[in-house]
């Protein structure tokens, strides 16, 4: 076989794995999440809630699902007092922090699961994650002293995996302390464990770190032979947060080959990736980079603008590193520009930056040495001045005992007397403000939690009964033998289940996602009734659609209900138009349809026509009002329409719907 054919292979090999094991690992969150509701032993839930914070926290993109099941998790954990529960919510709340970039509250909760940690193997798992983000904070010296620690352990317990993952991050502080032949040493025996593992994401990764490394030796052309494997290898992986970390440091690597249109087409792409990604670090470090290229480029407006973005989320987070790389890039295209001004101020604070991260323990025993020097000097002239008023002193002092311990006496009963009068009286007092507002914190609790629990239940009901809608009605076109148009409805009808399939887990849901669902419910109903009805939505151009979060499924069932109840009776077209406009924080919907209205829907039904009930308004109309806090009347108001005779020519149904 030619080598070309075998790489191929060997990369369609890695993808089918990568399919596979993540085609598991969707397949056992959903296990998870169903048999959770199912568990009478404490035990078993505290597995399931610990292994769906795991496995959404490492997808790296699910991170609030990863923080409720990490929150779940402590709360049962707590109330059971588990020990073990308690430290790994703590564990996996670190670990997201690390993934968002949130450095501090990461930090936070690792040295929390250490103190509850007794076990070698836990302890090294939460140093790792501290010593990633001291190393992504700059914190060098303590980061290493964390990995070699690490290191041991494993070693000892045979953890091979674990043995590779330090390994690589080992490589890293070589490389930051210019040990770049011995970080290449790490990288490849990292990449040796890996690839007998099979560990294709860790490989990735291995890869990328040694194509930088030789970059940082300057051997460009060694560099780019593992960069390469790594990007073709990632992108047939399809991990995004691989992708753009393949693609920036390949960019990076014709960046000091001076190719630097490439250097920007590589950036350019780990950042559109990244922006849909949480981790502001990888975005801070993308924008940096994107900046960098067009100030070799010499467009230093486009430069400017990047760096400057970059800059405001390295000093949010704290990235020292990310934070020096845009003083420095900002005090040459200053230069550049002619603001020396402007260039002596970002040169001088990035050099002084350079001394904190790199310097500060040096400076630290500098300041210490100074210190005791001056403490030292001070105390002798101290000594000299004191044996001179020793003797002096020492006659008027026995004086001045003898006569303060007898006021002093006088004086500590009664204030003991007093302090134990006010302390006894403040102490009842105090009981009676807590017992208050415990019942207070109580209540409030209770009342928020009985509102969750009414609302999570409306929705269970909400889709069950839109599907059983929508089979209904795929059902009465199956009854009809109309073949082709069951084939198209059975087209809409899978796209239609597999937008409310996403939609169900999420309490809020873009406007976008919710109005394409709509549509594609109303084109199912146009199949339905033979093109008989037609229909319009005008949305007000200045929503922001993407970004308008809405409760989902809210304007479906007054929809349904218009058209079955309305214009179903009609013996020519119907038409139906949904506007939706956005005033003090709401949404203002209206549905209005042609239809044959209230009255007449209400007298073909008794008269033996459709039987079907609106079961989706009433649910519907129970969650706006406790989304709201409202009375019904004023979220939805229903308008029959009448001609100038008083004759129906149909309904109008507006809503108000709370928007995030």
């Amino acid at each position: 076989m030619k080598p070309k054919h075998f790489l191929y292979w060997l990369l369609a090999a890695n993808t089918l794995c990568c399919t596979i094991l993540q085609a598991q690992n969707e397949a056992k969150i959903d296990s998870l999440r169903k048999s959770l509701a199912d568990v009478h032993s404490d035990s078993t839930t505290i597995t399931i809630l610990k292994n769906l914070s795991w496995y959404y926290a490492t997808t790296r993109s699910k991170l609030d699902s990863a923080t409720f099941y990490a929150d779940s998790l402590n709360r049962f954990s707590s109330k059971i007092n588990h020990q073990s529960g308690i430290a790994l919510s703590h564990f996996y709340h670190g670990l997201i922090g690390r993934f968002k970039g949130d450095y501090s509250r990461g930090l936070s909760h690792l040295e929390k699961y250490l103190k509850f940690s007794k076990d070698s193997l836990n302890v090294a798992a939460g140093l790792f994650q501290i010593g990633v983000i001291q190393h992504e904070m700059g914190n060098y010296e303590e980061c290493l002293k964390n990995y070699f620690r690490i290191l041991k352990i494993y070693e000892e317990n045979g953890s091979e995996k674990s043995i590779a993952t330090t390994l690589h991050s080992i490589g890293h502080i070589q490389r930051k302390m210019d040990k770049q032949k011995e970080a290449i040493e790490s990288y490849q025996k990292s990449i040796n464990i890996k690839e007998k593992l099979g560990d294709n994401e860790g490989i990735v990764m291995s890869l990328t770190s040694l194509g930088n490394a030789y970059g940082e030796m300057e051997q460009y052309n060694l560099a780019l032979i593992p960069l390469i494997k790594a990007y073709e290898l990632a992108h047939i992986l399809k991990v995004p947060f691989l992708s753009a970390s393949v693609s920036d440091n390949l960019g990076s690597l014709y960046g000091k080959t001076e190719e630097h249109s490439k250097a920007l087409k590589y950036h350019l792409e780990a950042y559109e990736i990244r922006k849909n990604l949480p981790s502001n670090k990888d975005l801070a470090s993308s924008l940096n980079s994107i900046g960098g290229s067009y100030f070799k480029l010499k467009e230093y407006e486009k430069s400017k603008n990047y760096l400057e973005r970059s800059l405001a989320i390295s000093k949010n987070i704290d990235a020292k590193p990310i934070t020096l790389r845009n003083y420095e890039v900002l005090g040459k295209l200053l230069s550049e520009t002619r603001n020396y001004k402007g260039a002596y101020y970002f040169q001088k604070i990035h050099s002084e930056l350079k001394d904190s991260i790199f310097n500060k323990e040096k400076n630290k025993q500098l300041v210490e040495l100074e210190t005791k020097y001056e403490v030292s000097q001070k105390d002798k002239d101290i000594a000299i001045l004191t044996k001179e008023n020793e003797v002096q002193e020492a006659n008027a002092e026995k004086e001045a005992t003898i006569r303060k311990a007898l006021i002093g006496g006088l004086v500590s009963f009664a204030i003991i007397g007093l302090l134990l009068f006010y302390t006894m009286r403040q102490r009842l007092k105090n009981q009676k403000m807590i017992a208050a507002k415990n019942e207070q914190i109580n209540k409030a609790k209770l009342a928020e939690e009985l509102q969750t629990l009414e609302m999570k239940a409306l929705r269970a009901q909400m889709n069950p009964h839109f599907l059983f809608n929508s089979l209904n009605s795929i059902n009465t076109m199956i009854l009809n033998d109309e073949n082709e148009n069951a084939s198209r409805y059975l087209s809409k009808f899978a796209k239609l289940v597999r937008m409310l399939l996403e939609n169900s887990e999420q309490p809020m849901v873009s406007l976008k996602d919710e109005m394409d669902m709509l549509e594609t419910y109303i084109q199912l109903e146009a199949i339905r009734f033979n093109n008989k009805l037609e229909y319009q939505i005008n949305i007000d151009t200045d929503i922001e659609q993407e970004s308008t979060l809405l409760p989902s499924m809210v304007i479906q069932p007054f929809v349904e209900n218009a058209i079955w109840h309305g214009l179903l009776h009609k013996d020519n077209k119907g038409l139906l138009t949904i506007s939706i406009t956005e005033d003090d924080h709401k949404l203002h919907c209206s549905i209005i349809d042609n239809g044959v209205g209230r009255e007449k829907s209400v007298t073909l039904k008794q008269k033996g026509g459709l039987k079907k009930k609106s079961m989706g308004i009433k649910i519907t109309a129970d969650r706006l009002k406790l989304l709201t806090k409202q009375k019904i009347q004023e979220v939805i108001k229903i308008i029959d329409l009448k001609d100038e005779n008083q004759n129906a020519v149909g309904t109008q149904v507006n809503l108000q719907i709370p928007i995030a």
